[in-house]
């Protein structure tokens, strides 16, 4: 019949038709059938697709999701660790400021406790030469401060006014081996000699009167003495840090050191004392006569069998 219709062409395969019939049945099932038939074909055949696009879907949304809050933690550990920065500046400021605040109000009390007048004053930085030991502070000869005026902090002397400018002076620090000070035992005021500065750097050379006798023992506080006049007494000085044992010749050697740690030293105080140039006069004869001591920071073979008493 010419006015007949072929779903298939003769020459489809048969599996294309036996393929495209099952289709149609399956629809046809789908659509008509039971419900239970309905929900067996969707297990079988919609729910692995729509398990497969969920999966997938999951698996992009986390992996969007976990860069994103990589990125944002990033940003918040930048910032935090920005603040976390800055307190600690904070922080270390505060420490700065409570600790000048302690030495001033040492120096405060320190003002009150001496019997002379006191001047204030900052240390700058210290005198880069490897010969000499000093420091700069921001207070000069238009603050009334002088040559010779001795500078002390609340641990104790710290040297002596050496320079002065209009604006800034130069103090010489006890380490120096040209200050001297005279100084007695704290324990046996009896116990006299000279503080100087030895040749090893951060210790003192200690020339005692009467080496065969004196009443030396370690952990002694040397304090000054006050004869010379420059130097109120009962300023702490140094300490006896050991006393080595006998040497061949019989004498012992002493290893003094300062109470002052002259290299973090911010706030001082200069001492004004009255009649000044007469004072350091005075002091440097009794440096001269010192001098004569020809072996400093020994103790004589008498003095060191007292110790086994």
């Amino acid at each position: 019949m010419a006015g007949s219709y072929n779903l298939f062409r003769r020459t489809t395969p048969d599996w294309v038709r036996v393929l495209f019939a099952s289709g149609i049945a399956i629809a046809m099932l789908v659509l008509n059938g039971p419900p239970i038939v309905r929900d067996a074909l969707a297990w079988a055949f919609v729910t692995p697709v729509q398990r497969t696009v969920h999966s997938v879907r999951v698996w992009v949304a986390d992996h969007i999701v976990h860069s994103y809050n990589i990125h944002t933690l990033s940003i918040q550990n930048r910032d935090l660790v920005a603040q976390n920065e800055s307190y600690a500046m904070r922080l270390q400021t505060l420490a700065n400021v409570e600790r000048d605040n302690e030495s001033l109000r040492a120096q405060l009390a320190l003002k009150s406790s001496t019997p002379h007048p006191l001047i204030a004053a900052e240390a700058l930085y210290q005198v880069v030469d490897p010969y000499i030991r000093k420091l700069v502070l921001n207070m000069g000869s238009q603050h009334g401060v002088k040559l010779g005026q001795p500078v002390i902090t609340r641990d104790g002397l710290l040297g002596q006014i050496t320079d002065v400018q209009l604006n800034s002076s130069e103090v010489t620090l006890i380490t120096d081996t040209k200050v001297n000070v005279p100084v007695m035992v704290q324990r046996n005021p009896a116990v006299r000699g000279f503080i100087g500065g030895d040749k090893s750097e951060g210790y003192l050379e200690l020339r005692i009167f009467n080496q065969e006798s004196a009443d030396l023992q370690k952990d002694d506080v040397l304090v000054t003495s006050g004869l010379d006049g420059l130097y109120p007494a009962n300023i702490p000085v140094a300490k006896v840090a050991n006393i080595a044992p006998a040497g061949a010749d019989g004498r012992s050697e002493l290893t003094i050191v300062p109470m002052v740690q002259s290299m973090s030293v911010r706030y001082v105080s200069i001492i004004q004392v009255p009649n000044l140039a007469e004072m350091k006069a005075r002091s440097d004869a009794q440096v001269e006569m010192a001098r004569e001591n020809p072996v400093p920071s020994t103790l004589g073979a008498r003095t060191r069998e007292q110790f086994k008493k």
